[in-house]
């Protein structure tokens, strides 16, 4: 389960539509964005190495539940890595939330779609980790 992912920490981070149509975000910038980029990813490393939408081989991998908000500048990021994981053979379910921010999940009282996206995840997760559980006889 991937929510609000940033799959790209290479020099094209900000090259998805989102991230300039949602730069106004309160909560997460561009240039918030840029400043993570420069704490997380030092100098001596390969941003193409801990960017998984930039990977060649994305076979294998588990089921994935990635979630977006429609309103945040990372939507594309998510977008592109759910279509990527499913030109490699992974079940995958993207889910957007229209009028969500980055990190709308931690505001369930403030951000109606808080509350089913929860959910969402919450069956997905159940689902995936107690097959058993919700199996139909």
């Amino acid at each position: 389960m991937l929510n609000s992912p940033c799959t790209d920490w290479t020099e094209t981070m900000a090259d998805y539509p989102s991230f300039t149509a949602n730069a106004d975000n309160p909560t997460l910038s561009p240039s918030r964005m840029r400043a993570c980029r420069t704490l997380s990813v030092p100098s001596t490393l390969d941003p193409r190495t801990v960017s998984p939408v930039k990977f060649d081989d994305l076979t294998g991998l588990p089921p994935a539940l990635v979630v977006t908000a429609a309103l945040d500048p990372l939507d594309d990021h998510g977008r592109r890595y759910a279509q990527r994981l499913r030109e490699h053979g992974t079940d995958t379910r993207l889910s957007c939330y229209p009028k969500a921010v980055h990190s709308f999940l931690s505001t369930p009282r403030l951000v109606p779609a808080a509350q089913p996206a929860r959910r969402e995840i919450l069956a997905f997760l159940h689902r995936h980790l107690h097959p058993a559980a919700t199996a139909q006889p």
